[in-house]
């Protein structure tokens, strides 16, 4: 048995695995467009340049019905998910990422190292090929404080080099702020039995990454197994992510609900539907780390299972 009070007595060590470059990263961020990066910002659509200058805006809804695409920033990190899904995948969820991220008036960078479903399969992939840590992708891009557009990225192929596309972004309004806000690493697991912790379990950063950004009211969760299920054709080697709304009383009770989902965890969820909503347990070692458990309630299938977070910083 290890007692719960031994965790404060661990010391945790966050072996990010492109870190170097991430504290090359931070030093050369250009804060006053960080400030405005950082939060969730919605894909709206995306939008044709003829010669460097905006002509026409597809906005989703009418050529791609139902397609969710996000990305959040904070602390130096990036996070995307979507809803795409492959009916000739083994992933039944959309694609999602996580990295670092670096940007200057005119060009942000993205140093993705983890990813779910076909992105997570695509980077392990390509960092095993390459032998590296991370894969970079630089793109041109235009910052205010509502929207940000991206050239680049999940947009069609011009043959015509004098038209290029170009990602539309706009911000999710802040819905509330908790002490939750961050950037978050799992750290360890506490199995728990008739309310007592019976064990103890270090998450190995090598096999497996769960990480999470909350602000302003959005959760944005990914999961990277891909080095502890080495099948590339089960579904379980995309690991999972997903995004949505939380709720923190500051009294240690914490809601998520999630609204859709990445590699292998499949399905769409109403916004804020507390039947498929996961409750849980918070308490705070300090302003660094926290314990969530999740509640007993008749549609938990983890109950009984602690997790141990780590700001990512």
């Amino acid at each position: 048995m290890k007692p719960i009070h031994s965790l404060l007595s661990l010391v945790l060590i966050f072996n990010f695995s492109c870190s170097d470059s991430t504290t090359k990263n931070k030093s050369n961020l250009d804060s006053s467009s960080t400030s405005k990066l950082d939060g969730f910002w919605e894909r709206k659509g995306t939008i044709q340049f003829v010669n460097g200058k905006p002509i026409d805006t597809i906005i989703f809804g009418v050529d791609e019905v139902g397609f969710r695409n996000y990305k959040a920033f904070g602390d130096g990190s990036i996070f995307w998910i979507n809803n795409s899904k492959s009916q000739t995948s083994p992933w039944k969820g959309g694609a999602g990422g996580y990295g670092k991220f670096k940007n200057t008036n005119d060009t942000l960078t993205e140093f993705m190292s983890h990813g779910s479903g076909s992105f997570g399969a695509f980077l392990h992939y390509m960092n095993d090929s390459l032998k590296t840590n991370f894969q970079e992708y630089k793109f041109g891009f235009n910052l205010t404080e509502k929207n940000y557009t991206q050239l680049g990225g999940n947009v069609p192929n011009s043959d015509n080099v004098n038209i290029t596309f170009g990602e539309f972004y706009e911000k999710k309004p802040a819905l509330r702020k908790s002490k939750m806000d961050g950037v978050w690493k799992r750290a360890y697991e506490i199995t728990y039995l008739n309310g007592v912790a019976i064990d103890t379990t270090t998450v190995p950063s090598d096999a497996i990454l769960d990480v999470k950004i909350i602000k302003d009211g959005y959760v944005l969760v990914q999961v990277d197994q891909t080095r502890m299920v080495y099948d590339s054709s089960k579904s379980e080697y995309g690991g999972g992510g997903a995004f949505g709304q939380i709720d923190y009383d500051g009294n240690g009770n914490m809601t998520e609900y999630f609204e859709f989902f990445s590699g292998e965890w499949p399905g769409e969820n109403p916004p804020r539907d507390p039947k498929t909503a996961h409750y849980a347990s918070v308490s705070f070692y300090d302003n660094d780390m926290y314990l969530q458990i999740t509640k007993d309630t008749l549609n938990q299938n983890a109950a009984g299972r602690g997790v141990v977070y780590k700001r990512i910083q």
